[in-house]
């Protein structure tokens, strides 16, 4: 491009001739500037930007997230904190040196990290960080926070293993018993075919399935939601089986029944009886040969006679059984049995002949006014049966003796007993309390009465 030069004022008044021509040298030379500009800006090579680029950088990150190398904005000192370094910063990518005591790195071992806050403003904060030995992290931190939270993410391996692992539950949480089974709830079977597979289970020992009164812990294993076993041991370490099946109508699921995989010890290896331990319900027990102190079990015959008590215990299936249990010292024998129901039906003591022939006689305590005559007042409780013997010189009409009140009738008893001396009769009262009492006299002649025979039975019932 040539810039022209005009031509100059030619006038008779120089004066305003020269006001113009100063005027036109300005504006050339202006212009001439201006020209040499243009010129230089056309002969760079040097690419111009466009309007588009211009509207890319003007949208553009004006935040730097790294330094102006592409390496971490933030560096940690050692013995530092990545929390103090990266709690008041948004967006940015952090180091942390390994094996230098950053107090809150979560790095394994001597790792170093390296990690990036994704969204952060003042004390709020989360991102993701990866140790140089490959353990990947994520974290976040909030106002009301004192430290970073840091949470460390499973590996590739970690999650094989989790895939290949056992993805239907048998136990709880805890690894106890997935499933329990209490004394109310209906049967068994009901329970099992709504969770098929494999389960573990607690059953409650009072429940009406079990095959014994002793609480089990089971395995049941179902292919489907109706066929399937359960096994499992109880107690007193015997262990049973069972499996569901159809009946004969092919419609109705039943049991097949309990089958004990074990053989049950009646002895101990040496063929001396098994001690039974402190604390058990013999009630309990499955058949066997035991001995115990009569205090150190539970529903013993008695419960305060520490005396040694052999124990026999026969089952014979469907919760029944049958009890022997003899005190050593003295041959005391009592029995019981459990019924069906699995209700136990109490104690009977036996009575040996011995015991019945051979009763022992105690003395009737007689108050200060009575005496005894031709024999010795004396009594037995012989069962159902109060026995009275001997020759009583007693007052009519007052309290002349005693005898224990146990097993006596709410009501008391009235006797007939005669007299002696000569021919009669009297009536003899026994009071609920014990309390003897001679009242009314039919006699031949009242004055020679010289005492009264007690020889009689009086039935207690």
């Amino acid at each position: 491009m040539e810039i022209k030069a005009p031509r100059s004022f030619k006038v008779s008044d120089k004066a305003h001739a020269d006001l113009f021509n100063d005027m036109i040298k300005v504006i050339l030379e202006n212009d001439n500037g201006l020209l040499d500009q243009i010129n230089q800006h056309k002969n760079d090579t040097t690419s111009h930007a466009s309007e588009k680029e211009k509207q890319k950088w003007d949208q553009s990150q004006l935040y730097k997230m790294t330094n102006d190398n592409g390496s971490q904005l933030v560096n940690i000192p050692a013995g530092g904190s990545i929390y103090n370094g990266i709690k008041s910063l948004g967006a940015c990518s952090f180091y942390a040196p390994g094996g230098s005591g950053v107090v809150d790195s979560p790095a394994i071992g001597n790792a170093a990290l390296r990690g990036f806050q994704l969204v952060g403003q003042n004390n709020i904060g989360v991102g993701i960080a990866i140790d140089t030995s490959g353990n990947a992290f994520c974290f976040n931190y909030h106002v009301n926070d004192i430290a970073i939270n840091w949470l460390q993410m499973p590996t590739q391996n970690e999650k094989n293993k989790w895939d290949a692992g056992q993805l239907s539950k048998i136990t709880a949480d805890d690894g106890k018993a997935y499933e329990r089974i209490n004394a109310n709830d209906p049967s068994i079977l009901d329970k099992l075919i709504k969770l098929p597979g494999v389960h573990s289970w607690y059953i409650h020992e009072a429940h009406p399935d079990l095959p014994t009164k002793s609480s089990m812990r089971a395995l049941s294993v179902f292919s489907e939601n109706t066929y399937g076993w359960i096994i499992g041991a109880n107690n007193t370490g015997d262990v049973y089986i069972n499996r569901s099946t159809t009946d004969v109508t092919g419609t109705q699921q039943e049991w097949s029944g309990w089958k004990r995989l074990n053989e049950h010890p009646l002895l101990k290896a040496n063929g001396n009886r098994m001690l039974i331990p402190t604390g058990t319900d013999i009630l309990t027990l499955p058949s066997g040969f035991y001995y115990v102190s009569g205090t150190n079990a539970i529903n013993m015959p008695s419960t305060t006679d520490a005396s040694w008590f052999n124990v026999d215990i026969l089952e014979t299936g469907n919760n029944r059984k049958t009890f022997h249990v003899s005190r050593s010292y003295d041959n005391t024998h009592w029995y019981g049995t459990t019924h069906t129901d699995g209700i136990f039906r109490g104690w009977k003591q036996l009575v040996t002949n011995s015991e019945f022939e051979n009763v022992t006689w105690l003395s009737v305590t007689l108050d200060k006014s009575s005496s005894i005559g031709d024999r010795p007042v004396e009594y037995v409780k012989w069962g159902n049966l109060l026995l009275l013997r001997g020759h009583l010189k007693a007052n009519r009409e007052i309290i002349c003796g005693w005898i224990p009140a146990a097993g006596l009738p709410e009501k008391g008893l009235v006797v007939s007993v005669p007299v002696s001396g000569t021919t009669g009769h009297s009536k003899l009262l026994i009071y609920k309390t014990g309390e003897l009492k001679l009242t009314g006299l039919l006699a031949a002649n009242d004055s020679a009465v010289t005492g009264y025979y007690l020889d009689t039975v009086v039935p207690l019932n």
